[in-house]
C-alpha cells in the first residue's frame, strides 16, 4: 500500500500546476512601499527601466497633477477578465487626484500576454480610448511580441506622458502600417463589404412582403404586436417587424466599419448607421408598423395608414389612457373598400407588467407603501398596490425589501474602497484600451 501511495503522489506532483493567483491585496502599492510608481510583481522590469519610469512619472506628477502607476503580476487567475483585474486595481489604490479622476494604470499581466491601460474619467478628453489604443498597437505590442518588456514599457510611458503634457503621438508610418497589416485588412474589408450588401438585401426583400390584417367597422379590437389576447388567444407577432430593423441596423453598421477601415477616418462608419435611422424613422411614419405595406384581408387593397392625431376616436377609453400616459404606441389603418379599421398597439417594454386583467389594457397604475423600514440587520416590507382608473380592478401585495449592506453607500467605483490611499484618491468608469502581443 505505501508503494502505491508513493507512485499517486509522484504522479500529481508531474501534473501541470495552476500558475500562482495574484488578489489586489498583494499587489505592492508602490506609493507606500517606496514612493515610487512602478509595482513589478512579475520581475520582468530591470532597474534601470524602473529608475526611468518613475522619473518620467514623476516629471508628470509635477507638471500636470495626473498620475500614473506601472503595474506587472503574473496573471489575472480568479477574475473575469485581465480588464476586470485593472479597473479594479485602479479603483482600489484610487489613482489619480480626487475630484480630477486624472489617474492611468499600465498594466501588464505576463501569463495573460496582456497589456491592459486604464484612464480616469478626467483624461477622456485629452486621452481618448483611439489614442490608447494606437499607443498600445504601435508602440508597445510590437517590442513585447520581441521579448522586449523594458523597450516596449518604456515607449508606452514614454507616449502617455507625452500625450498628457500636450505633445503629439508618435505614428508608425502609413506604408509600414499597410506592410503589417498587408492581406488580411483587404480580406476584413472584403468580408464587411460583401456581409453588408447581403443583409440589406434580404432585410429590402422582407420589407416587399405584405401583412394581412383583419379590418373591422369602428376599430373596436387592438390587437398586440408582443402580447397574446387572453379573450382570443390572437397575436399579431412582430416577427414581421422586427427582423426587417435587425437586416437594417446590422447590414448598415457593417457597411460602417468597413468604410471605416477602409477610408481610415471613422466619420464614414456613422454615414450608414444614420442613413439606417433615417430610413427607419421614414418608414415608421409612413406605414407604421410593421415596415411592410399593410393589406386587408377581406379585399386584399392596400390599407391607408391613420395618422396618430386622428387615431383617438376609434380607440376604446382605457387604450386612450393608455397612450396619453406614453405606456404604449398606437397604429391604425383604414380600408376604403370595406370602410374598417385595424389597429395594433406595440407596449413599451418597462410598462408591460401594467395590464388590467379586466380592461386588457395599459391601465394599471402602481403605488407603494413602505410597511417596516429595511435595516443593515433586518429586512424590511412593502406594499405593493395595483389599481386601474377605468375598470376599479384592484389587487395587493407584500413585498420584503432585502437587508442593507455595505455596497448600498458606495458610489460608482469609489476612489479608495478600503485599500491603500497613498495615491491621489481618483478612479476610473473603465476607460482605456488594451491588446495581447
Amino acid at each position: 500500500m505505501p508503494k502505491v501511495w508513493a507512485a499517486v503522489l509522484l504522479v500529481v506532483s508531474l501534473l501541470p500546476q495552476p500558475a500562482w493567483a495574484i488578489t489586489l491585496e498583494q499587489v505592492p502599492n508602490p506609493r507606500r512601499q517606496y514612493g515610487g510608481w512602478v509595482s513589478d510583481t512579475a520581475n520582468i522590469l530591470s532597474s534601470s527601466t524602473e529608475n526611468e519610469l518613475n522619473r518620467l512619472i514623476t516629471q508628470l506628477e509635477q507638471r500636470t497633477s495626473a498620475e500614473m502607476a506601472v503595474v506587472t503580476v503574473p496573471n489575472t487567475q480568479g477574475y473575469a477578465t485581465p480588464k476586470d483585474f485593472t479597473t479594479q486595481l485602479f479603483n482600489y489604490w484610487g489613482i489619480g487626484k480626487a475630484g480630477q479622476n486624472n489617474g492611468v494604470l499600465f498594466l501588464i499581466s505576463v501569463g495573460d500576454r496582456r497589456v491592459e491601460i486604464e484612464t480616469g474619467r478626467g483624461l477622456v478628453a485629452i486621452l481618448p480610448d483611439s489614442r490608447v489604443q494606437q499607443i498600445i498597437d504601435q508602440q508597445i505590442l510590437p517590442k513585447f511580441r520581441d521579448g522586449d518588456f523594458d523597450g516596449g514599457t518604456l515607449a508606452g510611458v514614454r507616449q502617455l506622458t507625452s500625450v498628457l503634457q500636450g505633445q503629439p503621438v508618435a505614428n508608425v508610418p502609413a506604408a509600414a502600417r499597410a506592410v503589417a497589416q498587408g492581406i488580411d485588412s483587404s480580406l476584413v474589408e472584403g468580408i464587411l463589404l460583401l456581409l453588408g450588401i447581403i443583409i440589406l438585401g434580404l432585410g429590402w426583400q422582407r420589407s416587399r412582403m405584405p401583412v394581412s390584417l383583419r379590418a373591422e367597422r369602428g376599430g373596436r379590437q387592438v390587437l398586440s404586436l408582443t402580447r397574446r389576447d387572453p379573450r382570443t388567444g390572437a397575436v399579431l407577432s412582430s416577427v414581421q417587424s422586427d427582423p426587417i430593423r435587425l437586416f437594417l441596423y446590422s447590414g448598415s453598421l457593417c457597411l460602417g466599419v468597413f468604410l471605416g477601415l477602409s477610408s481610415g477616418n471613422w466619420l464614414g462608419f456613422a454615414l450608414p448607421v444614420v442613413a439606417a435611422m433615417a430610413t427607419d424613422g421614414t418608414l415608421s411614419r409612413k406605414r407604421g408598423i410593421p415596415f411592410q405595406p399593410v393589406v386587408c384581408q377581406a379585399c386584399g387593397r392596400t390599407m391607408r395608414l391613420i395618422q396618430p392625431q386622428l387615431l383617438d376616436k376609434y380607440l376604446p377609453q382605457e387604450h386612450r389612457l393608455a397612450r396619453s400616459r406614453g405606456r404604449a404606441r398606437y397604429y391604425g389603418w383604414f380600408c376604403p373598400t370595406c370602410q374598417g379599421i385595424a389597429v395594433v398597439v406595440r407596449e413599451g417594454t418597462l410598462s408591460r407588467h401594467l395590464y388590467c386583467p379586466r380592461c386588457q389594457a395599459l391601465t394599471l397604475d402602481l403605488t407603494t407603501q413602505v410597511l417596516r423600514e429595511a435595516t443593515y440587520s433586518s429586512s424590511g416590507l412593502k406594499l405593493e398596490i395595483l389599481s386601474c382608473p377605468i375598470c376599479g380592478y384592484r389587487s395587493e401585495r407584500e413585498v420584503v425589501i432585502p437587508e442593507l449592506s455595505d455596497t448600498d453607500t458606495d458610489s460608482d467605483f469609489g476612489g479608495d474602497s478600503g485599500g491603500d490611499s497613498d495615491f491621489g484618491g481618483g478612479s476610473s468608469g473603465g476607460g482605456g484600451a488594451g491588446g495581447s502581443w
